[in-house]
């Protein structure tokens, strides 16, 4: 017999045992070779996608919440719908602290302004699909629709501001 080594591969999914068989004459124990195999292109894919979010995670920090807050919502939902009618009030917080600081504020440029306006309102958009969501459910289609409409404009306002602010600061 000849002494060079003879390997078998085990078939599965896994990764690949390579055993390694004992050579004559010798007590030592067997040899295993684990090797990872390739991965398939959708863990590539998952894993280039997990990276550049991670990377991003900033940019996307309103889309992230509003995921959660769906999430949240149904599991309240379903085990206490009757919490709508506690967090219903928190709806009008929003408009009013608005109100107040128009009040207050003295030196308001135009841009503050609507900046604020368009933050009172988005707020107030949310709790209220907040209140709905709670009562009768995130799934309803009337309420995905705002719901996807209130993360849409989070986003793009995140993004808007984080741009402007950036600006701002290196001038």
């Amino acid at each position: 017999m000849s002494r060079r080594i003879r390997t078998t591969a085990a078939q599965s999914a896994a990764p690949r045992t390579v055993r390694v068989p004992r050579q004559r004459g010798r007590q030592a124990p067997q040899v295993i070779v684990v090797v990872s195999e390739e991965p398939t292109l959708t863990a590539r894919a998952t894993a280039a996608t997990g990276r550049w979010l991670w990377r991003h995670r900033r940019a996307w920090a309103p889309t992230g919440l509003a995921v959660l807050l769906l999430a949240a919502s149904e599991v309240v939902h379903l085990f206490a719908p009757w919490a709508a009618f506690i967090a219903a009030p928190a709806g009008v917080l929003p408009l009013a602290f608005w109100g107040w600081k128009v009040k207050t504020s003295e030196t308001q440029t135009r841009t503050a302004s609507a900046w604020r306006t368009a933050l009172a309102l988005l707020a107030t958009a949310s709790l209220a699909w907040f209140c709905l969501a709670l009562w009768s459910g995130p799934a309803s289609p009337a309420l995905m629709g705002l719901w996807t409409l209130t993360a849409l404009a989070a986003q793009v306002m995140w993004l808007i501001g984080r741009r402007t602010g950036s600006r701002k600061e290196s001038n």
